[in-house]
């Protein structure tokens, strides 16, 4: 095995970097700035490891960062047409097919790392945080009551030429306030989601942007959960604005020019919002589970939701029912229901499926996520990523996109939130 207790003492003799502790919390250490590499204890936040296990993230040289005017994230829900000559930093790598690769960005100092993730030791940090309850979400119920998803209109959406979203007035309520738009303007942002106490779920591309080869800056990723408005105080941002330490992507996202079967991604906060809003739990469901948890039956209209931050100056923004109102969430009236399930990742699992709820640009890398897991825990499923074709008839059942939560996904958010508890 790659983690040893011998190995990480090797480690410790030759002096490689410093410990990953003296950047969680966001401050400069030595090790960025003098372009050394890291020595990283993952398994921090498991009370139930066995000792410390210690992985060498090999520093990859200084990120690229995106102007500051720039727009963060992804200009609408699809996927942009990749733009020739990236300079790709060791782009003629190949990605291996055994162990997980990953790209880390330190947001504050821009050194960047390429960490190899043994898949047996993630598994193993997964598998602990599964038996230690760490992966099923927590609400923080004293702080707000959980509030109920209706799914009562009959009405499919923007697949069918008509826009059902509706403007949401409950997101201090859980599991709403875990979700959270990225930064956002007219013409730019993501959302993302909480899956632990300060580590956000979201779509790769909302934090680094492969045509032109640049990460974006803090700023331009800054985490407010349960957003209402755009009006700067405690009214529209109830539970503050959080600034990411670290952001995490699948190598293979990064050095590819046009899949998107990686599109997701982890980003760790400075702060700790969840501590307050709580979070959400993170499961892989089967695709028959899937049909079954989402799709319309005798019983219900389906019980798989999504609930994102639109940009209202773009192409597609809600309309039905009011003009869209910046800084608020917008949820589809109907549940999402499952289209096509398909692009093999490299656990073996098919990592991406398509639905027919309404989003637009700024939805991405919100939570496609049910409320019925285990009776009523509120679990995500998949994160948004991109319209499944540009080229679909107008009215294609299905336009949206979803990257999958499968076994890889799984490891690697239990991975991060072990490494930074």
């Amino acid at each position: 095995m790659k983690f040893t207790a011998i190995r990480a003492a090797l480690l410790l003799m030759l002096g490689l970097g410093c410990s990953a502790a003296a950047l969680a919390a966001g401050g400069r250490a030595d090790a960025a700035a003098n372009g050394a590499d890291l020595l990283v204890d993952v398994t921090a936040g498991l009370a139930g490891a066995k000792g410390f296990t210690q992985e060498i993230w090999r520093y990859d040289g200084l990120a690229r960062f995106a102007a500051a005017d720039a727009a963060a994230g992804a200009s609408s829900a699809g996927a942009r047409q990749p733009s020739s000559g990236n300079d790709k930093a060791a782009a003629d790598r190949t990605v291996g097919t055994g162990d997980q690769y990953w790209t880390a960005v330190n947001a504050a100092t821009g050194a960047r790392y390429r960490i190899e993730m043994p898949r047996e030791l993630a598994h193993e940090l997964h598998r602990l945080a599964l038996q230690s309850g760490l992966t099923s979400g927590d609400a923080k119920s004293a702080s707000g009551a959980p509030a109920d998803t209706a799914a009562d209109a009959v009405l499919k959406g923007w697949s069918d030429g008509q826009d059902t979203r509706t403007r949401r007035y409950d997101n201090t309520a859980f599991p709403f306030r875990a979700m959270g738009q990225m930064a956002g303007g007219p013409n730019s942002g993501c959302s993302g989601t909480l899956v632990g106490r300060r580590h956000v779920l979201t779509a790769a591309h909302c934090l680094y942007n492969r045509d032109s080869d640049v990460w974006y800056t803090i700023a331009q990723t800054r985490f407010r959960p349960g957003r209402e408005g755009t009006c700067g105080s405690d009214t529209c941002e109830p539970y503050g604005a959080h600034d990411a330490v670290w952001y995490f992507t699948p190598e293979s996202f990064r050095l590819s020019e046009d899949n998107w079967t990686d599109d997701y991604a982890i980003m760790v906060l400075g702060t700790a919002p969840g501590d307050e809003t709580g979070w959400m739990g993170y499961v892989m469901l089967t695709e028959d589970a899937l049909h079954d948890y989402c799709d319309a039956n005798a019983f219900s209209l389906g019980q798989c939701f999504n609930r994102g931050y639109p940009a209202c100056g773009l192409v597609n923004a809600p309309v039905a029912y009011e003009t869209c109102k910046q800084g608020w969430a917008y949820q589809d009236a109907t549940a999402c229901h499952i289209g096509s399930i398909d692009s093999t990742g490299s656990d073996g699992w098919k990592a991406r499926f398509t639905t027919n709820c309404d989003m637009s640009g700024g939805h991405s890398g919100s939570a496609v996520y049910t409320n019925r897991w285990a009776g009523s825990n509120n679990v995500v499923i998949g994160v948004v990523s991109t319209e499944s074709c540009r080229t679909c008839a107008a009215k294609d059942d299905f336009p949206n996109g979803i990257r999958r939560l499968t076994p890889d996904v799984l490891d690697a958010i239990s991975y991060f939130k072990s490494a930074f508890p």
